[in-house]
């Protein structure tokens, strides 16, 4: 799957409740076809800069939020980092002879 298709599988299963863990591991699962490395890591990358955005616009128009905004970054990159290395651990860089 490409990067954009990943963000949309991830938008339906987010809908359901579900957060980017479990659907990090349902790709490589191969439950979204068969898991690329290349392409899931950017989409991890992108996925983060989208929360992050989110994170600054929500934090920027609505004071008073009882969530520390430093707390939901640090939850964000801790999330993230996580599924990065769950992708690098299960799928491996190919290496050329």
């Amino acid at each position: 799957m490409t990067t954009d298709e990943l963000v949309e599988a991830y938008y339906t299963f987010a809908a359901e409740g579900e957060t980017l863990i479990p659907f990090v591991r349902e790709v490589l699962k191969g439950s979204y076809g068969p898991p690329e490395r290349q392409p899931l890591l950017h989409f991890i990358d992108t996925i983060e800069a989208i929360i992050m955005g989110n994170i600054e616009t929500r934090f920027d128009e609505g004071p008073g939020l009882e969530a520390n905004p430093d707390a939901v970054r640090e939850e964000t990159e801790r999330e993230t980092n996580e599924a990065r290395m769950l992708v690098l651990h299960t799928l491996p860089a190919e290496r050329t002879p």
